[in-house]
């Protein structure tokens, strides 16, 4: 063999590179090793879902403490527990003891409050929302408060078309808020003593 090759060497090279390019076609026609031919990603998606509730539904002015059951003229009531009447005004910072409402965000995001209080309906004396200006003759004003913040910051509680966000803003999800507000009556004198029913609205909207 070592004679041939000595020979011929041109030969010799052929061979050698015939068998290179059989090896290498063999290479390129061999089934690849496969570790895996899927790949799996798990996708979630949640609801941007508003919803909220306020306990409790029902109130009474100047049902709190021992005071005077009925409204009276030109005062100014609070919903605050924890006052000996409800004339009694919360701390300078509301504390969740001075608040008779409690608001729940049961949404899966973050919401800003709005509220409005509706004129009066039904009974002796109904009055209007005068939204924000000096009550009179036979006007209201409304503004509410939450724990946490400063009385003096309490918002406006309008008649309608409060401002979006003004009760409180990103509010999160799952989570309570304590809240309370104030009422003050008209100035000139009650023509009976048959009750008017006012309607708190509050409206949650996205953050």
């Amino acid at each position: 063999m070592k004679r041939f090759f000595t020979k011929h060497p041109k030969l010799a090279t052929i061979i050698i590179s015939s068998i290179t390019i059989i090896g290498l076609v063999g290479l390129m026609t061999s089934p690849a090793l496969a570790v895996a031919t899927t790949a799996v990603v798990t996708v979630t998606g949640t609801p941007s879902f508003i919803g909220l509730a306020i306990a409790p539904t029902t109130y009474t002015i100047n049902s709190e403490g021992t005071g005077n059951s009925a409204m009276l003229i030109n005062t100014s009531y609070y919903s605050n527990p924890a006052g000996a009447n409800d004339t009694v005004a919360p701390s300078t910072t509301v504390v969740d003891g001075e608040c008779t409402f409690t608001i729940t965000n049961t949404s899966s995001i973050a919401i800003d409050l709005t509220g409005n209080m509706s004129d009066g309906s039904g009974g002796s004396n109904p009055m209007t929302n005068v939204n924000g200006a000096t009550p009179g003759a036979a006007s209201y004003s409304a503004y509410a408060y939450y724990s946490g913040e400063l009385i003096a910051s309490k918002v406006l509680l309008k008649s309608t078309g409060s401002t979006l966000g003004n009760f409180k803003s990103n509010q999160a999800a799952n989570t309570n808020l304590k809240v309370g507000f104030e009422f003050s009556t008209e100035t000139a004198a009650w023509s009976g003593g048959v009750g008017s029913t006012y309607t708190l609205t509050i409206t949650g909207t996205a953050h």
